[in-house]
């Protein structure tokens, strides 16, 4: 696949991660995209971030590139989401988003 092509594909996938995590979270999509720190937000990105990683098989590069971000901050966004799948409950909430990612189209 060509690099611009699987540019468009990441951008695609990370707005899904996005809306989803938006909606789950109770976080507006827009603070979401563009950097709300407000606690809720920052936890919907963080949430979006994995789900792009883990529900997309996305590299953390990749991830870091669709969000506008730094590499590091995805890595330390996924392992506090990795931490906090200890909680049962939130590993089952995970497991349902990370099904949601898995059924979504993307056209490639």
């Amino acid at each position: 696949m060509d690099f611009r092509k699987q540019l468009r594909a990441d951008q695609a996938r990370v707005e899904i991660a996005i809306a989803l995590a938006a909606g789950a979270c109770g976080a507006r999509v827009e603070d979401v995209t563009h950097g709300g720190r407000n606690i809720r937000t920052a936890f919907a990105r963080h949430v979006a971030m994995y789900l792009a990683s883990v529900g997309f098989g996305m590299s953390l590069g990749r991830v870091a590139r669709a969000f506008g971000r730094d590499r590091s901050t995805v890595r330390h966004a996924c392992q506090l989401m990795e931490e906090r799948r200890e909680s049962p409950g939130f590993d089952q909430w995970m497991e349902a988003l990370e099904a949601s990612v898995a059924r979504a189209p993307v056209a490639s």
